[in-house]
C-alpha cells in the first residue's frame, strides 16, 4: 500500500509539473510579446516599478505554502533573465 501511495504521489507530481512548464511557456510568450510592443512603441523595456509590483504580488501569493515568497520571487528573476 505504501509503494502505490508513492507511485501516486509521484505522477501528481508529474501532471503538476506539466502543467507548470505549460504555464511558465505560456508566461515567457506574454513577457516576450510585451518586450517587442513596448520596443515598437518607443517605450523602456525594463521598467522596474512594474517589475517591483509582479514580486509584490507573488510574494502576498505565495505566504501560504511551503516555499518561501523570496523563493517564488527567484524563480520568477530567473525567468525574468532568460526571455
Amino acid at each position: 500500500m505504501r509503494m502505490a501511495e508513492l507511485d501516486d504521489l509521484r505522477r501528481d507530481i508529474d501532471r503538476v509539473d506539466e502543467g507548470l512548464v505549460r504555464l511558465l511557456n505560456e508566461r515567457a510568450r506574454y513577457v516576450c510579446e510585451i518586450g517587442r510592443l513596448k520596443k515598437s512603441l518607443g517605450m523602456e523595456v525594463y521598467q522596474p516599478d512594474r517589475e517591483r509590483n509582479v514580486f509584490d504580488r507573488v510574494r502576498r501569493m505565495a505566504a501560504d505554502g511551503p516555499l518561501s515568497p523570496d523563493a517564488i520571487v527567484r524563480l520568477f528573476e530567473i525567468g525574468r533573465a532568460h526571455v
